[in-house]
Formats: structure tokens, sequence, C-alpha cells
């Protein structure tokens, strides 16, 4: 695939979301993107930038019917960012989990018949939630938490008023990779040229993006207490800190992720980690700076007031 070619025509699935209008912007700040499709579930108001908006169009579509007219849109685009979820926060229910995998089958497969190139997958943290807590922790330091690790899907933590798991959520995302790899192993098999990269997303704020507003509850409602409770609550706070990923290395990982040349890749669909350079953390980074050529600027613990 030397021949990869930065793709001009774009679809971005989820685009209402936090996500979804950071990525457009990011698109739309390059020379290359001159046209961004956005799908979601109902027309917004949202207010991109001038040089966004003059290269995006809006379409309303039900991303769970595979059969929908939607899949049409797949003809004439060069790459799809795959964002769109039934419940997006961690959350999420088995049902709305189950129907989110079944919105990642239908957009992919979409994707690989209708000879777009490059497939990106919104997967997420909670696919390895259980390294959080022990045994699993043990078995990690900085950096070890590579890309290459088997998932262990699923977060524990309580959110100030009860204990959270977001064992749906992370399965749903862990399934999702899972796809990708046999999808992207099908058709390369068949002499596709759809390439698949997988980001397993830290945390990453609405607008600003503070990192002084991750809380060890989940949440961004309340400020840091100055004393935590107890060892639960340093660990929570630990985990959602050191998976901080900021404005501008998001920009930095969708664009390597929509833009690398897959021609050296152990195989047509990859999984990176999505987290921006925040020192001493367990997330390993090589595989994004070696795959992609993602290499993240910015450490939380330059950023937040005080230490905890």
């Amino acid at each position: 695939m030397a021949d990869y070619q930065n793709p001009a025509r774009v679809l971005v699935t989820g685009v209402a979301g936090n996500l979804g209008r950071k990525v457009v912007e990011a698109l739309a700040s390059t020379p290359w993107c001159t046209s961004i499709i956005g799908v979601d579930w109902v027309e917004q108001n949202v207010a991109f930038s001038p040089q966004a908006t003059e290269r995006f169009r809006w379409v309303v579509a039900d991303l769970t019917q595979a059969d929908g007219a939607w899949a049409e849109l797949l003809n004439n685009v060069d790459a799809v960012i795959h964002l769109a979820a039934i419940h997006s926060t961690p959350d999420a229910t088995w049902e709305q989990a189950l129907a989110s995998y079944g919105m990642t089958l239908n957009v992919l497969e979409a994707a690989a018949t209708r000879g777009v190139r490059r497939f990106v997958f919104a997967s997420s943290n909670h696919a390895m939630g259980a390294y959080k807590d022990q045994p699993l922790a043990g078995t990690i330091g900085p950096g070890q938490l590579t890309a290459e690790l088997a998932p262990a899907p699923g977060t524990r933590w309580n959110n100030g008023i009860e204990d959270v798991y977001s064992l749906a959520y992370g399965t749903s995302k862990a399934m999702g990779e899972q796809l990708c790899k046999a999808v992207g192993a099908v058709s390369a098999a068949a002499g596709g040229k759809l390439s698949i990269v997988s980001l397993r997303i830290g945390w990453a704020l609405p607008d600003e993006n503070d990192p002084n507003d991750i809380n060890h509850s989940g949440t961004a409602d309340t400020p840091v207490p100055t004393e935590l409770p107890d060892d639960a609550s340093r660990i929570a706070l630990r985990w959602f800190r050191n998976m901080w990923l900021s404005n501008d290395d998001l920009r930095r990982l969708f664009l390597c992720a929509i833009t690398a040349d897959p021609t050296d890749w152990p195989a047509p669909a990859i999984v990176v980690n999505g987290v921006s350079n925040n020192r001493g953390m367990d997330w390993g980074l090589e595989s994004g700076r070696k795959l992609i050529g993602y290499d993240p600027q910015d450490d939380l613990y330059a950023l937040i007031k005080g230490t905890r």
C-alpha cells in the first residue's frame, strides 16, 4: 500500500458529540481534507468554524439499520471515522452496548464493501479498564500497558453516589476491536485496500478539556478535594488522570490515524493507545509512534495545579 494517499473525503459518525466536533475541526484544519460528511441521529445546532462549515455536510441517519440509505454515502468517501454509539458513556447497559456494536458492524461492513481505504474506530480505555485494579494492576507499570496486551474490559469506580462498572461499554469496544481485526484480515485476503486503526481513547473532556477538572469520581462536575477519602479514590484519580488526552494531542491522534501509511504495519488492522504523554503513566505510546507516527506532546502533570 505504498501508494496510500491522504483522504480528501471523510465521513465522521457521531459528529454531534464532544469528539465528533473536535475531529471535524481537526480535519478542516488540513489542506488535503476537502469534504467532510457528518452523520448523527438528528441534526443539531453545532457551531463549527468557517473553514469547517464550508467543507461540511450534515446527514441524519440511523446507523442501526444496516440497509439504510446512509450506506450509499460510503461510495464516495476515502475514509471513515466511526465515533457513534447508542450511549457513549461508560454506564451503558448491555442492550445499549449490543446496539452500539451492531452500528460498528454495519458501518464497517459498508466501508469494506464500498472501497473505503481507511477506517478509524473509536475504541476506549474501558476496553482495558480491568488493569486499573488488582490482580491485573500488578502485572503492569509505567509504559507497560501496551496496545498489544489482551483486552480486559470494564473499569470499576465510585462516582460519589454509587459504584460504577463499565463492563458492558468496555466489552462493546473490545469486541469492536476484534471485529476490525477480522474484517481487515478478510479484506486483505480478498485483495482489498481497507486498513483500520482502533484508537483506545483516553479522557478528553468537552470544550477546553482542562485537566484540573478530572475527578476521582469519574465526573468533571465537582473539584477534586484536597484530601481524598480512601485508597480506592486515590487509585481512581491516578487512573483517570493518566489517560488524559489533550485537545492538541486529540487532533494529532486522529490526523495520524487517518493519514498513516499502512505498508509496514504487522496486520491490516492495528490498535493504538490514544492518550497524551502523561508523566509516569502505565499506558504505552511506542506502538502509536511506530505505526502511525502519533507522538503526543502534552503532559497533564505539567498543567494540574498542585499535587494530590
